[in-house]
């Protein structure tokens, strides 16, 4: 580029320089980075100068910043503007009048010496910490928290030191391994994109790691890394940027052995005050730890610290999922409500704070990271002198902290066998109370695509009938008895209706049913005028909506295709089928765009194309694909569809996890209706670009045998 910009400048140099500034000025330049130069001149009209250097640059198709400035203009636009003054701090001279570049940067000397630029710094980084609170995985590599812009300020703050005349530090090697891998992901992901991207998503990964010749599990480890020493360089440089908010430290959990001859293991005192103690405490974790005074107590910690998760859904590295989970898990206990008060049935602060931490410790060992990281954690609690009981209590919930969140998404929780399933699991109340917070903690810590009202309605529903169980009471589960959709039915004046209607379905259709529901589901069917009619019900986190409508070949494929054409996301759906032939679904669905409720136009156009399709009169296959062609689809890893017997039930359990994109449910429908599958509940489970749909299937001899075959037809069709 310096030689592109030396054969642009004038024949007779004198009163012009070329300046570069910004990027190009300290030598950061990327594949699609702007070219930021200044046409510094003493003329009386440099147009034509300007015109020269400039217009073919722009011919060329490079992003060009621009400026034409006297030393006065260029000095005087530094005094105004702070974004002025850093990048002159680092311009070079590219060719021309070295007198005049020389006049410029004694001028810039006097306006850095008057403005110090660390308040300024500071109020930066501080921005980028409210932006983003922990390091992300899609990080942008340039302005991000970690990233190259922090490293800029460390560079402005030292060439002010420098041209003042005061004692600046050189870079360490830290900063500058920081800054050489900053600089390789950056331009790898220009490459690959074909522009300007400076985003790691996940969508150029894997493209940006072949193109640096690694494999891109390396490349993320190194970037963390990366962003992880900038992030703490930056605190200690700048210990201003901690705004923590005081909150309350707890100093070890309950059930702390004391030794008789008063020796303590160096560090166990002060690592749960560190995990409780916000930004500040992980500044100071950091320090301890390089300083070996936690090696003895958290050995393992060497193994998660710069560990990546590359999983879409996933927002964070692991170590500062952990940090963020510690911290979701305080504001449960400080928060009030619910949350609150099942911390108080704990009554064990520093344990619930030492869970968190501890929950994905088993990770980068490979293998069952569950099974690793309980392992861990009962190493990590007798290091500690922990009594047997907390350590226990700990271990357990670490190798069970995945199971609320799974049985929620995935399982029938109307189902009896399914509580009776976790209870078993879980043992006793105390450990459910700490698994249910560290469930929640941990989900609202992955990222926004794990928590949502929906998946928070369902946890709690678990929660609530686990807890009644294991208090012996019967779980408060929704489930009708026949005596009572009677009693409702002969006030209504449907008694053989309603008798008929209970006869012909399925024996669980009552499950987690109220007995007005029922009332309500004669009600959609009775205005069935023509081949279909829906009902809905509700509103957040989910509408209750009720498809009836006489069975015919891809009745449910195209149910599934409308709904999706319409932007209704579906979140479970129960499929029935009556023995006359009558299908009565119910689906849990909210707006796909906002969540929450659908607007009524919107379902009155969604019955009429669902008639439509039923009767032949509307392609809906056509139509869905009007809808998907319109939003780019998600790249993802391969299809994965898995089938196992539900120990609870019986069913076939069939697990799809695949890139979300619109249609998805309709697809994997459309084989499982071929193969004349009875399919009792489906729970689709979304993850950020990614979705995981279970579907509860009735095995019966007229239907599909063959699990292998069957999954590998699933697998195909969403490869398509």
């Amino acid at each position: 580029m310096d030689d592109a910009v030396g054969a642009l400048a004038p024949p007779h140099p004198d009163g012009v320089a070329l300046i570069a500034i910004g990027g190009y000025g300290r030598g950061d330049l990327s594949l699609y980075s702007d070219v930021d130069l200044m046409v510094l001149h003493a003329l009386d009209d440099p147009s034509d100068v300007a015109a020269a250097v400039f217009r073919p640059l722009w011919d060329a198709g490079l992003r060009v910043g621009h400026a034409v400035r006297t030393v006065r203009e260029a000095a005087g636009a530094a005094k105004e503007s702070f974004d002025t003054q850093t990048t002159l701090l680092t311009g070079r001279l590219v060719t021309g009048d070295e007198e005049l570049f020389t006049r410029l940067m004694s001028e810039v000397v006097g306006v850095t010496r008057a403005r110090p630029l660390r308040r300024y710094l500071v109020s930066e980084e501080r921005e980028r910490r409210r932006k983003s609170p922990y390091l992300l995985m899609s990080t942008d590599v340039k302005n991000g928290r970690g990233g190259l812009r922090t490293l800029q300020g460390f560079e402005w703050e030292r060439r002010r030191e420098d041209l003042i005349g005061r004692f600046s530090t050189d870079h360490d090697k830290e900063e500058a391994e920081s800054r050489e891998t900053l600089l390789q992901v950056r331009n790898a992901l220009h490459a690959v994109a074909g522009r300007a991207h400076d985003m790691f998503s996940p969508d150029y990964r894997e493209q940006a790691a072949r193109w640096l010749g690694e494999e891109p599990f390396d490349v993320a480890t190194r970037l963390v890394e990366a962003l992880e020493t900038v992030d703490l360089l930056a605190a200690r440089r700048w210990p201003e940027v901690i705004e923590d908010r005081p909150r309350r430290a707890w100093s070890r959990p309950a059930g702390r052995r004391r030794p008789g001859n008063g020796s303590e293991r160096p560090g166990v005192e002060r690592l749960v005050a560190l995990l409780s103690s916000g930004e500040q405490g992980r500044v100071d974790f950091d320090r301890s730890w390089r300083e070996g005074a936690l090696a003895e107590v958290l050995p393992e910690w060497e193994v998660v610290r710069f560990l990546p998760q590359l999983a879409p859904f996933h927002e964070h590295p692991v170590a500062s999922h952990l940090w963020r989970t510690v911290d979701e898990m305080m504001t449960l206990m400080e928060g009030g409500g619910h949350y609150a008060q099942v911390a108080a049935e704990v009554g064990d602060p520093g344990t619930l704070v030492l869970t968190g931490f501890l929950h994905d410790i088993g990770k980068g060992h490979g293998g069952d990271h569950s099974e690793t990281g309980a392992n861990t954690a009962e190493a990590v609690c007798r290091r500690m002198g922990l009594s047997e009981d907390v350590t226990r209590l700990i271990t357990e919930t670490v190798r069970h902290h995945l199971l609320l969140a799974l049985t929620a998404t995935r399982r029938d929780l109307d189902d009896p066998a399914v509580i009776d399933e976790v209870v078993a699991t879980v043992g006793d109340l105390r450990t459910l109370h700490v698994l249910y917070l560290l469930t929640v903690a941990d989900s609202r810590a992955t990222g926004p695509a794990m928590w949502s009202p929906w998946k928070e309605t369902l946890l709690r529903t678990l929660f609530i009938r686990c807890a009644a169980r294991l208090e012996g009471r019967e779980p408060a589960t929704s489930a009708a008895t026949r005596e009572e959709v009677m009693a409702l039915a002969a006030a209504a004046g449907v008694v053989a209706t309603a008798a008929s209607h209970l006869d012909g379905m399925p024996g669980d259709y009552l499950r987690g049913m109220e007995a007005e529901e029922v009332l309500w589901h004669l009600e959609v069917i009775a205005g069935i005028d023509g081949v279909s009619n829906i009902g809905v019900t509700g509103g957040d986190p989910a509408q209750t909506v009720v498809v009836a409508g006489w069975e015919r070949p891809g009745f449910r494929r195209k149910v599934a295709e409308v709904l999706a054409a319409n932007g209704i996301d579906v979140l479970e759906a129960r499929l029935l089928g009556r023995s006359d032939g009558l299908l009565v679904d119910i689906f849990r669905a909210r707006d796909d765009r906002i969540g929450g409720a659908v607007r009524p136009e919107k379902w009155d156009r969604v019955k009429t194309e669902i008639e439509a399709g039923l009767s032949g009169e509307l392609d809906t296959t056509a139509r869905l694909a009007g809808r998907a062609s319109a939003y780019p689809s998600t790249p993802g890893s391969a299809p994965v569809a898995r089938g196992s017997i539900d120990p609870a039930t019986g069913d076939l359990l069939l697990t799809v996890r695949c890139a979300d994109r619109i249609g998805r449910l309709a697809e994997i429908l459309s084989v499982l209706e071929g193969c004349d599958l009875e399919i009792r509940l489906a729970k689709i489970d979304s993850r950020g670009g990614e979705v995981v749909d279970t579907f509860h299937v009735a095995r019966r001899a007229s239907g599909f045998d063959d699990i292998g075959e069957l999954t590998e037809r699933i697998a195909a069709a969403i490869s398509r």
